[in-house]
């Protein structure tokens, strides 16, 4: 059992340097709030490590047009996100680690409110919160749920409860030396860091929303689903990958996830042909657990997908009714969306 911590008691030492690492790959759109949103933390002390992984538009020129002697700029040759952050994490001097994605927002309080808990709770190797969704234009699209978990998350993980975003998250740097950095050659580097940093360590909630999250059309993982045999050759090459660090009924549970969760995500963007061929390789019994879950079952009894339609109604009621009050937040809290 994981001792709460005295959050009403936030002594924060502000000598504790955090090491905040943005990937930039065709950011010159992004990169300047997200950087700025980084800056701008109540905890000010911080370097921030941007690694411009090959870039050919005018990432690096936004980036010399922020003067703060806390950012630094590396650039290398295109790797892949994984790589760019390993390069930053070679240079980080931080006791702590951040991740911000070049085109994710924080707001102003959300590392201080994590390095209260990692401080006043030193068995925790990860804070975390959770976050604001919006579309390629900063409107609001949908609240994610408030997560209240604390201890090991690493079954709820296994089995497909997905909620822990490196950009949510700060890290005790002793997870990396635990388990390593991230792999460059997975498509889903994410989830195979977070599983392999949870199995080893606890997490701990802010139960805050302290992130912007953007759902891009253009992101890689909603755009590999157009691509049936490469969508299931990406999931499976992470049980691959982990499979054999686990015992043979983890990998099987890892599995079967790694399937579930890729059928449900072909029908909550429209791939229902994909989703029907992916049918043969499900447990379909196992979809009742949760809404999506068993929007899944009703598709594969019944061939009608109703997640597509539900996740457009859920946004266009956010689109339409609550776009006003999202302003007033994001300007109280100093936040910039228009993406330049």
């Amino acid at each position: 059992m994981i001792a709460e911590p005295n959050l009403s008691e936030r002594e924060l030492a502000d000598e504790t340097l955090v090491s905040v690492i943005v990937p930039a790959y065709q950011a010159e759109h992004f990169i300047a709030g997200a950087v700025r949103s980084a800056l701008r933390q109540t905890h000010r002390t911080l370097e921030v490590i941007v690694v411009d992984d090959g870039s050919t538009d005018g990432t690096v020129a936004r980036l010399a047009n922020i003067r703060d002697p806390r950012l630094r700029v590396l650039r290398q040759e295109n790797g892949g996100t994984a790589a760019a952050r390993n390069t930053a994490l070679a240079q980080a001097k931080g006791s702590f680690i951040a991740f911000l994605d070049s085109d994710d927002r924080w707001f102003p309080e959300k590392i201080a409110t994590e390095l209260a808990i990692l401080q006043r709770a030193p068995t925790i190797g990860i804070a975390y919160s959770s976050h604001y969704a919006v579309d390629d234009r900063g409107a609001l699209l949908h609240l994610a749920p408030i997560r209240t978990h604390a201890g090991s998350a690493f079954d709820l993980l296994l089995d497909g409860d997905d909620f822990l975003m490196p950009s949510l998250c700060l890290f005790d740097r002793r997870i990396f030396d635990a388990v390593g950095t991230f792999n460059p050659l997975c498509y889903h580097e994410d989830a195979d860091f977070i599983l392999r940093a949870s199995r080893e360590f606890p997490i701990y909630p802010t139960s805050r929303r302290l992130a912007v999250y953007r759902q891009s059309t253009a992101g890689k993982c909603r755009a590999i689903l157009d691509d049936y045999e490469r969508a299931v050759d990406a999931e499976l090459a992470l049980v691959r990958g982990l499979g054999p660090q686990f015992t043979p009924q983890q990998a099987t549970r890892l599995h079967g996830n790694a399937v579930r969760s890729l059928y449900l995500r072909f029908l909550m963007y429209g791939f229902s042909a994909h989703a029907q061929r992916l049918r043969t390789q499900l447990d379909v019994a196992s979809l009742r657990g949760s809404t999506k879950g068993r929007l899944g079952y009703v598709f594969a009894k019944t061939g009608i997908n109703l997640m597509d339609p539900a996740r457009r109604c859920v946004q266009a009621f956010y689109r339409s009714t609550q776009q006003a009050r999202w302003r007033r937040l994001l300007s109280r809290s100093g936040l910039e969306l228009q993406y330049e």
